[in-house]
């Protein structure tokens, strides 16, 4: 949580580089022409507002995508360990975190946390529960999603090589479970544009990426 904050300082502050010599223009140019101050401020301040909504978004949107990246390494780190087994028989989130078989830095005491904060868990179904005799996948479950959130993992693009090792994707809320899997007529993967927002609800959402 920590490294979250550092980055969203270090964004911040950057963010702060990149305005200000536009905001000394805009003041040399109204001490200049002595234009009203309440016109610039009415005409500034929402400016300014959607530049920080754009950057707030393209922030988030180079964080899930790097979220993502995270979870298809920690998903190769599991899949190497069980490369000489016949199954994936007693993973677990537990396990993971015992036998210390992913990144150290994504384990923090009995919990597997990516580098914005958001906890995964890891085994079999919405709670990650053990993974039971000859089961050949994994899930990977990201919950407490909102909308923005859960349309954005949802439809995030993936490589070639990530997707040979998906077998489906999962929406989860109190409305419904929508499973996305490969050949399907209705919901096929890879997702496309603008399905999440038939699927994800205002909060509470839980993404489930099935790993075989």
């Amino acid at each position: 949580m920590n490294d979250f904050i550092l980055r969203i300082k270090n964004y911040l502050i950057k963010l702060k580089k990149q305005i200000m010599p536009y905001v000394l223009l805009v003041a040399e140019k109204v001490k200049s022409i002595n234009i009203d101050k309440d016109f610039i401020i009415k005409i500034g301040l929402p400016c300014l507002i959607v530049g920080l909504g754009f950057y707030s978004c393209s922030f988030l949107q180079r964080s899930i995508k790097k979220n993502i990246n995270d979870i298809f390494l920690i998903s190769d780190d599991i899949r190497a360990h069980f490369s000489n087994k016949p199954d994936y028989w007693g993973l677990s989130t537990s396990y993971i975190t015992k036998n210390s078989i992913i990144d150290k830095r994504f384990i923090v005491k009995d919990k597997i946390l990516l580098d914005d904060g958001k906890e995964i868990l890891i085994g079999k179904g919405i709670n990650g529960d053990v993974v039971f005799l000859r089961d050949l996948s994994f899930d990977i479950v990201l919950k407490n999603l909102n909308k923005s959130q859960c349309i954005s993992y949802l439809e995030a693009k993936l490589s070639n090589a990530n997707q040979v090792k998906l077998e489906s994707i999962s929406v989860i809320n109190t409305n419904s479970s929508t499973v996305f899997t490969w050949g399907d007529k209705i919901n096929s993967l890879p997702v496309k544009n603008y399905t999440g927002k038939d699927v994800c609800l205002d909060e509470n959402n839980t993404i489930i990426w099935s790993i075989r």
